[in-house]
């Protein structure tokens, strides 16, 4: 019925309509000279047609829609409009005047909500006709500002690359008064077929038949709608095109290149646990502007078809440690390369438990920074907190970092195996055995830059998760670099809506992006991989919620027996002979709040690591490739996981 009457739409335009011409004509009228006015987001609003990429569609974001900063900075959406939909990721936001009410949300804690008829807000795959499990919530942290307070629609898990999706408000999620919600007035123009002046609107109406009708089909009929939308998820060939490139024509440029490397300290330790510990210097393929300095304005140097560019070599730094049991094993050791935790840099691989960890492993720990996500690249990271349109500097530097990972694997295989790591004429390490073990930080970006690397298959990610705009507001970590987000841009809605932003840039690199087809690996070119993630109840820095999703998204089961069964994740019982696995501590912290807020701080993010059953149980996955309970019944710790 509702596509008759769009095809009988009346002529003449509504002259009246109060939506600036480059807003999303489904919100509301922005107030102030600094309001953006995305929402709802993301939206096909800021989509065209475009025949030439892999989802027939292309961003086309507007400068006034995004937010300009305090000292009223514009943010360029150049570099988001290179994209063929929006972020597998990141949540729908929407916000109301006068507020929302949580009442009756699709929780957190039981997603099976949101797939029920009655649900209040209703995700569809548009693609397949399915309904989307997901939970509603208010972004907490705001309740005092109802009229810029977000409504987010979080997907339990990575929305399918390419496919179009419609979202929607229904009827039954009321005001914070406990009223109606106010319609849209475009929404209510789209719906019943009033033409408008609105350029933007105007070239959603042809399409839109198809979102009432997706949502009808799903059993929500259009009187029952506040407000829908669609928008297109970005394809995989765009979100994977860069980093495939920056790793072919860095393991081309490293073909002709002896990796070189040089020592700068090679300090003798106790011999009892620790040998000897090293720092160095090794060549790498640049693919960074500005010889790679940290300086303002470097990021990823590209050519004339976009993609990252070889600009010769530059030198990374590394460290490493050698157990003294590598020089008593009867036969070479394998060797780890470690992913080191926010912001931090590779002397981590060398420093407090990793020490115990390669004793006990008996293996040789080597790290390097994860350039773009390292201490180094902090300034880049507050100017961008500052000024969105320098996120490149970076989101797009991470890649670097990844090229870095993949050059010190080669070196391990190699020159450090050949002649680093030997006593004399004895060969030490084995390099056909190298493995990857990330904490923190090191796990989040861990899963993609394993994504790309092409000779690692075991990869065990500690405290790890996906994705960012889902992780930030639920960290501890979170409030410092806030605070320089919320003095540039300080309308809460803006606060979010950047995050929004990050995400989709960090895409390319975390593990949003290729969470869905790490295991494979055929995806981005590189054998399968398994994969072991540990977490613990209660992380106070990466929060559960991220590792379920990212769970989820790779379809893992989770390790029995276990603590806890989240929802949407299958318990399969130790040991597991092949493929992947959540295991799940139990510190005895009480369940994360189911709010966007952190928990409180009971030190669980250091759980894992500090566990001897979690050691041993990375040692036995590292050689066998089975995952195995070293617990005592379910990993409730220290008492059993001694």
């Amino acid at each position: 019925m509702f596509l008759l009457v769009l095809a009988a739409a009346c002529g003449g335009d509504d002259d009246g309509f109060a939506i600036e011409a480059d807003c999303n004509p489904l919100g509301f009228k922005s107030d102030g000279p600094r309001a953006s006015c995305m929402t709802p987001w993301p939206s096909s609003a800021f989509e065209v047609a475009d025949g030439a990429s892999a989802t027939g569609r292309r961003l086309a974001i507007t400068t006034r829609a995004l937010p300009n900063n305090i000292d009223d900075l514009e943010t360029d959406p150049t570099e988001w409009n290179l994209a063929d939909g929006f972020s597998a990721a990141a949540p729908m936001v929407i916000a109301f005047p006068g507020g929302v009410s949580a009442t009756g949300l699709p929780s957190i804690a039981n997603l099976d909500e949101s797939l029920a008829a009655t649900s209040p807000t209703v995700l569809v795959d548009m693609t397949t006709g399915q309904r989307v499990a997901h939970w509603a919530e208010l972004d907490a942290p705001v309740e005092s500002t109802p009229d810029r307070q977000a409504l987010f629609l979080r997907p339990g898990m990575r929305l399918a690359s390419g496919h179009r999706y419609a979202a929607a408000v229904t009827t039954r999620v009321r005001s914070k008064s406990g009223g109606d919600l106010p319609v849209p007035p475009g929404f209510a123009a789209l719906r019943d077929g009033k033409t408008t002046s609105h350029a933007l609107l105007e070239a959603m109406r042809p399409r839109f038949g198809e979102v009432l009708a997706a949502l009808a089909t799903a059993g929500v009929p259009a009187e029952e709608l506040v407000v829908a939308w669609d928008f297109t998820v970005a394809s995989d060939a765009y979100v994977h095109a860069d980093m495939i490139a920056a790793r072919d024509r860095a393991i081309a440029a490293l073909s002709t290149h002896p990796i070189a490397y040089a020592v700068t300290t090679d300090t003798p330790e106790d011999g009892v646990i620790i040998k000897r510990k090293l720092e160095g210097t090794l060549d790498a393929p640049l693919i960074l502007t500005n010889g790679g300095a940290d300086n303002p304005g470097t990021t990823i140097a590209r050519d004339g078809a976009g993609l990252p560019a070889v600009q010769g070599f530059y030198q990374i730094g590394f460290d490493a440690i050698v157990p003294a049991c590598a020089y008593t094993s009867p036969t070479p050791v394998p060797m780890v390369i470690y992913g080191h935790g926010l912001l931090g840099s590779s002397n981590e691989a060398t420093g407090g438990v990793q020490r115990t960890t390669a004793s006990e492993l008996c293996m040789v720990f080597v790290g390097t920074d994860l350039r773009g996500m390292s201490s180094m690249d902090v300034p880049a990271v507050a100017r961008a907190l500052n000024e969105i349109s320098k996120s490149d500097e970076v989101f797009d530097v991470i890649q670097q970092g990844f090229v870095n990972y993949i050059t010190l694997v080669q070196a391990m295989r190699t020159t450090f195996a050949q002649t680093l790591f030997v006593d004399g004429a004895k060969k030490l390490v084995d390099p056909t055995k190298v493995y990857y073990y990330g904490i923190s930080q090191g796990a989040i970006m861990g899963a993609g830059a394993m994504a790309y690397e092409p000779t690692i298959t075991r990869v065990a990610l500690a405290v790890g998760g996906a994705n960012y705009s889902l992780l930030l507001e639920r960290s501890l970590d979170w409030p410092t670099y806030k605070t320089i987000l919320q003095g540039a841009y300080p309308d809460p809605l803006d606060v979010t809506l950047a995050v929004n932003l990050f995400q989709m840039r960090w895409d390319k690199t975390e593990g949003s992006g290729i969470s869905h087809v790490l295991q494979q690996g055929t995806a981005t070119g590189t054998p399968p991989k398994q994969v072991l993630m540990q977490i613990a109840i209660g992380d106070e820095q990466v929060p559960n919620q991220g590792s379920y999703w990212q769970a989820r998204t790779m379809g893992v089961p989770v390790l029995g027996p276990t603590p806890l069964e989240p929802w949407g994740l299958a318990v399969q019982a130790s040991p597991l002979a092949t493929g992947s696995a959540l295991v799940i501590m139990d510190g005895g912290a009480p369940q994360p709040p189911a709010a966007n807020i952190p928990p409180e701080d009971l030190e669980m993010h250091n759980l894992t690591r500090n566990q001897p059953a979690a050691r041993r149980q990375i040692g036995e996955f590292f050689r066998t490739g089975q995952i195995v309970n070293h617990c005592e019944g379910a990993c409730v710790c220290p008492e059993k996981c001694d």
